[in-house]
Order: structure tokens, then sequence, then C-alpha cells
């Protein structure tokens, strides 16, 4: 663990792999329940192929591509070589609202770190992500301690795009060198320095290093999990 940092206003906060993680197990129940629904309507791919055609539409997805979840689906049964019919857009809509409050698992100490945060500073969560997961972070019970949350496919960009960290500032009302952010991958914290943020790596995630432009980055500090920050901040 690194020293302390001092004379911070605002803490930007990544959302997956810093705060949450993909529960492997109900993800693949997730796909699972997703392949049984779509082969009612003459789908004939495997789970494999199914989950290849979603993650394809969930990467479109974080860039701002879809602006809702019926636009999402649409493009997802696409994918699947399918024709679209409103009632297999529903089903799929059921399904993954069954299936999305369990997939994402908060780490251990994560609301009770936001607590203590949102006691000393301005928050913002910052993350890459698709469509319909605002209703995920509001499910973990989250929202309550951001002053502001952006989302990639709300702006259109993925970090380290520069708009991401500059609209979190704007609506913090914060400066970048007053402000830091904390992640789990090298290259969302190479974009936040770039704008003048200090950083700090949480090594917990699976893609510390994933398209980072320089792998031998090295942040302001750095702790092996997201309850370790307290000691930090």
């Amino acid at each position: 663990m690194s020293k302390r940092i001092v004379e911070l206003k605002g803490v930007l906060i990544d959302f997956g792999d810093t705060l949450a993680y993909i529960d492997d197990e109900r993800n693949r129940e997730y796909h699972e329940a997703l392949l049984s629904m779509v082969r009612n309507f003459g789908y004939r791919g495997d789970l494999k192929e199914l989950t290849r055609a979603l993650n394809d539409v969930i990467w479109n997805s974080m860039k701002g591509e879809f602006k809702n979840m019926k636009e999402f689906w649409e493009q997802f049964i696409r994918n699947l070589d399918v024709s679209i019919k409103p009632v297999i857009i529903d089903n799929l809509e059921n399904v993954r609202s069954r299936h999305s409050s369990v997939i994402f698992q908060l780490y251990e100490g994560a609301l009770s770190v936001l607590a203590e945060l949102h006691g000393k500073y301005r928050l913002a969560l910052v993350s890459n992500c698709a469509v319909g997961t605002f209703d995920v972070i509001k499910a973990l019970g989250l929202t309550r301690f951001f002053k502001c949350i952006i989302l990639s496919y709300e702006i259109g960009v993925r970090k380290p795009h520069r708009l991401m960290y500059l609209e979190a500032l704007r609506c913090l009302g914060l400066e970048p060198d007053d402000c830091i952010f904390v992640a789990d991958e090298i290259s969302d914290l190479e974009g936040a320095r770039e704008v003048g943020m200090k950083t700090l790596l949480v090594r917990q995630g699976s893609h510390t290093f994933h398209d980072a432009k320089d792998p031998d980055f090295q942040p302001d500090f750095q702790c092996n999990n997201i309850s370790e920050i307290i000691g930090l901040l």
C-alpha cells in the first residue's frame, strides 16, 4: 500500500472490477436462459455463439450505438439471424430483468468504503458500460453515494476518451488537480492522467493492462483491493 493522499476534493471511481465484479456462474446461467428462450423462436446456434453475439452488442452499446434496451435487443436478434418480433424483445428483456441484479456482485467492503468517502469528498462514478447498466447500479444501492454517474453509453465514448473524465469534472464542479481517479485498468488511469488527475490502481480486476498504451505505466498510488483505499484517501 502507498502513502496517504492529501488535498483531495473529488474522487472518481470506476464500476466494473473496481466496485463490482461479474459472477461467472450466474452470468453463465443468464446466457443459458437467453439461449433457451431464443431457441423457441428458431435459433439453432450454441451457447458459445450466443455469447459472442451478445458480447458484440454489449461492446457496441458501450459506445452509445443504442439509446434503449429495445434497440439493444433488436441488434442482438439480428446477430442471431432470427426474425425480429416484439414478443422476442419482451421475453429477452424479462430474462435480463430476472438475472441482472445478481450477475454483478459488490466486492467486500465496497459499500462501507463509499459511505466513508461520501462523507469526505464529492464522488463520481465513471464507467464503460452497456445500456441498462444504470438499473444494475441502482439495484446494488450505489446511486446514493454519487453526485454524478457518467456512463459511456450515455456520453457516446468509452474511457480513456477525455470526454468521460471532463464530463465528470464538470458535474462535480472541480478541477483535475483536485481529483483522483480510482480504477482497476491501466488504460482508464492513463486517460485520467492525461486530463491532469491523480491516479490510483486497485489490483483486483483481470484486465489490468488490457488496452494500456504504456505497459510500464506507474500509477500515483495503488492497493490490492477496494477496501484498502480508505487507508489512502
